[in-house]
């Protein structure tokens, strides 16, 4: 790709803030015991008593399970991780308990020792005591002054989210059988497993209760389901190898339809080959009677089986099918139009229809199960590599803390397989405001985005998967039924309905947005107003799921999720066809990073978004805007440029960091690029792949980060670093933050905003006169990428090579064709793949 420099990291490492501390810090300032200290005393003591007095469960020590209650905010990120990482514990579970100003943290201790550990810490806090222990006494005041409460794992934990809803509301549960998800502790021994179903299944009885199946296995939980009754339920619920019981989900999503009323048959130009692109739509079927796919389908398996076909007797899957494979709809209302897939389909059918038009799962298996089992069919049997999920648990809702179950899975497979699953934001029924102008409607349901309701729900919050909501494509209402209507979205800004992030520890998400439709309001008379959720103009078309038409109109961010799809499918095969192997998922996913931009007008519009629960004095417009819309919208002539596109080119490459090391990228900057009278851009996409761990607040094993630096020379960058690590600076942070100032390249987002995601987006854009910045006296104007990371908790894979993929865009706007192509190309060392995997095996052979 270009010239790179290897060096090792102990050279480079002060760049990233592991720089040397002064091992004897001043000691605190005294201070008043804690008002919580009685309390904590008598709290541990209870809960040590307990533990001694409890039983060790099958497959899992819940002995050293343990709930500490935290007073919300009061404890830093920082020291938080230092307790983890010095006590030997970690979190499983981070909820905000409902209608307090609370915490409640869920960890575990890795043995007796760590126990030991944090007991000593404790008594040492209640004595006032200034000695170090494990932690510093200053670390140790800002822990315990936090904890409110040390206890054991109650019932009342175990209890899930609808269950308590239901149970809170003073319903009864009756005397009949019903179903219900469990969730079970786990600690990744497969030996264990048939001992824990036996255990349950005991608990269970011989009454009608039963577990319904076999436990399905994630990395730290089993997941299954059981018939249960009232009592059962309870035994179920006292029984310390669970983690949670609930009711399955029901509604899995807010998508709203209406057929179109074309009648004409479709004329189709069908030229795909059996290499053409491929993706499967996990969903409710597909129709393969309509006209515009019959001969897409390649392959369709039954996971359901409810309704006992592939078939979609419910519309969903079709709607999204006809996106991934024709990716764009909008030219139906053109006269004479004419069809040309691109993308070949695989149909995994893994929903039903309720009878109602709703899509939903199978009552005798957990989603995450069937979901997992198409993915891996597929990927097997028919070497897809990319996927489509529209669906989501509108219950859980992802309020920060540990990762979400679905999501969890999601991200397993993504790696394991080396796959990409683009997912939807999930939607959300909005409120209609009192508004007194379109402008006042559209302000406030624009700030509802970033209400709590409408935070990403499971399993769009996967950090290896790329989720998408939805902006709108139209904002002209439908007036042929003579109702009068104003739409509550301006073309091209967000839908009402969408999701927002963040993702786990502030990672980007949803990564993009793109067309999933609109809702207008009817103004009736009297002043009332209501909601139009199926105007026709304003929602997405594509293919419908029966005869009488070809067309329906779908929104909702399902919608918006194929289309993305579409853009990886095609990608897939057009750089297999240029490297000449199948590309990573990190490759695909940095090159639809690099791709995307954000219009001037949604980028304000976002930016303006007013956060309801901010209490900051400093307006967030950029964490606005990343929460809302990511890295905005990919653009399609970007992504499919060629050789002969003279205002596009992209540069790219993948490769393996090994953590205790950095990679260097000198990328050249034409100088006809920088003064050419247009707008201009260069956008980097990084991707990678770390391993996740359920049992982590971080989740992420790696954090890898991108640094862009300009007017300087690795030999300064060096120098600078070799400094900070001996310690020659005397405040290392100030030293960095001056040396970003001085010789960082303005690109945007920031490095730590994003710096928790695995897909990440760099960008500096300019406009005509603009891209001075870049300039260097007499020098050639090039920039410097430097890739490094660290693990971010100890795991078994920390000395294997973390992949990644990294793409770099140039483009601008100008009628001038300055042959940027051939510029960069002249000044670009481009690695030839089959002398590098040479040499890689000849590397190989030498150490064996």
């Amino acid at each position: 790709m270009a010239d790179r420099i290897e060096i090792k990291k102990e050279d480079l490492s002060a760049l990233y803030g592991r720089f040397r501390r002064n091992p004897n810090p001043p000691r605190p300032p005294a201070r008043q015991p804690s008002q919580h200290g009685g309390k904590l005393k008598q709290d541990w003591d209870t809960t040590v008593a307990d533990i001694k007095a409890s039983r060790r469960v099958s497959g899992i020590d819940t002995d050293n399970l343990m709930v500490l209650e935290l007073v919300s905010d009061a404890l830093s990120a920082t020291s938080l991780d230092r307790l983890l990482s010095m006590c030997n514990l970690w979190i499983v579970e981070e909820v905000k308990l409902p209608q307090s100003e609370k915490s409640k943290l869920v960890v575990q201790f890795e043995d007796a020792s760590a126990m030991s550990t944090f007991e000593n810490e404790r008594l040492l806090y209640m004595q006032d005591s200034s000695e170090r222990g494990t932690l510093a006494p200053g670390q140790r005041r800002e822990l315990f002054d936090c904890i409110e409460e040390i206890r054991k794992l109650k019932r009342d934990d175990r209890i899930g989210q609808r269950l308590k809803k239901h149970l809170d509301s003073g319903k009864t549960l009756g005397n009949d059988f019903f179903t219900v998800n469990i969730d079970v502790w786990y600690n990744g021994d497969q030996g264990t497993i048939l001992e824990i179903e036996a255990q349950i299944r005991s608990a269970l009885g011989t009454g009608g209760s039963q577990l319904l199946g076999d436990l399905f296995e994630l990395q730290t939980l089993l997941l299954g389901r059981a018939k249960v009754n009232e009592f059962t339920l309870n035994v179920l619920l006292d029984l310390d190898v669970i983690a949670c019981v609930d009711f399955p989900m029901e509604t899995i999503l807010h998508d709203y339809s209406g057929l179109y009323a074309q009648d004409f048959t479709p004329v189709v130009h069908n030229d795909l080959d059996e290499n053409a692109p491929l993706a499967t739509v996990i969903d409710s079927g597909i129709f393969s009677g309509n006209p515009l796919l019959s001969a897409i389908i390649v392959g369709e398996e039954d996971f359901d089986f409810t309704e006992n076909t592939a078939s979609d007797l419910n519309g969903h899957g079709t709607g999204v099918a006809g996106i991934v494979v024709y990716g764009d709809f909008s030219h139906i209302f053109n006269e004479n139009p004419i069809f040309k897939p691109l993308v070949r389909l695989c149909n995994g059918k893994v929903m039903h229809d309720d009878g109602q038009g709703n899509p939903v799962y199978s009552k005798e298996r957990r989603p995450e199960q069937i979901v997992k089992e198409a993915i891996e069919y597929f990927n097997e049997h028919y070497h897809c590599r990319v996927f489509n999920l529209s669906s989501g648990d509108l219950d859980y809702l992802y309020a920060g803390g540990r990762q979400l179950t679905w999501a969890g899975m999601l991200d397993q497979l993504a790696r394991d397989l080396d796959i990409v699953i683009i997912v939807s934001a999930g939607n959300q029924y909005p409120d209609l405001p009192d508004f007194i102008s379109r402008d006042d409607l559209c302000q406030k349901v624009r700030n509802q985005l970033l209400n709590p309701a409408h935070r990403l729900i499971d399993p769009a919050t996967a950090a290896l998967a790329v989720s998408v909501g939805s902006i709108t494509r139209g904002a002209t209402p439908d007036v042929r039924t003579g109702i009068t209507a104003i739409a509550a979205g301006n073309a091209g800004m967000m839908s009402v309905f969408t999701r927002a992030g963040k993702g786990v520890n502030g990672a980007v998400k949803p990564e993009f947005v793109d067309y999933g439709g609109n809702y207008s309001v009817s103004q009736i008379t009297r002043g009332t107003s209501r909601w139009r959720t199926n105007d026709r103009l304003m929602m997405e078309p594509t293919t419908n799921h029966t005869n009488d038409k070809s067309f329906r109109g779908w929104v909702g961010t399902s919608f918006a999720a194929p289309h993305v799809t579409h853009y990886a499918a095609r990608l897939e095969r057009l750089l297999e066809a240029q490297i000449d192997e199948a590309p990573s998922a990190n490759l695909i996913r940095a090159m639809l990073a690099s791709a995307a931009c954000c219009p001037d007008e949604l980028r304000s519009w976002a930016e303006d978004a007013v956060d309801a629960s901010h209490v900051g004095i400093r307006a967030q417009k950029a964490e606005n805007r990343l929460r809302l819309i990511g890295y905005g919208k990919i653009d399609d002539e970007v992504l499919f440029s060629t050789a002969d596109d003279p205002k596009h080119v992209t540069l790219f490459a993948e490769d393996e960091l090994t953590l205790r090391s950095l990679h260097l990228y000198k990328i050249p900057v034409p100088t006809e690029f920088i003064n050419v009278k247009g707008a201009k851009r260069i956008s980097i996409g990084f991707a990678y792949n770390p391993p996740t761990r359920m049992s982590r607040k971080e989740y992420i094993a790696n954090s890898l980060f991108v640094e862009v630096f300009r007017r300087t020379d690795a030999e300064k960058l060096l120098n600078f670093a070799q400094k900070k690590e001996h310690g020659l600076e005397e405040d290392a942070d100030a030293a960095l933050e001056n040396f970003r100032k001085q010789y960082g390249a303005a690109f945007e987002p920031g490095s730590t905003t994003i710096q928790n995601s695995t897909l990440q987006q760099r960008v500096w854009a300019k406009g005509k006169t603009g891209g001075k910045d870049l300039l260097w006296d007499e020098n050639e104007p090039y920039i410097y990428i430097l890739i490094t990371g660290k693990e971010r908790f100890t795991h078994a894979e920390k000395e294997i090579p973390q992949s990644y993929a990294l793409a770099v865009t140039f483009s601008y706007d100008a009628e001038e064709d300055i042959l940027l192509h051939q510029k960069i190309a002249e000044n670009v060392s481009i690695r030839n793949r089959v002398e590098e995997r040479t040499r890689i095996r000849e590397r190989i052979q030498n150490q064996g």
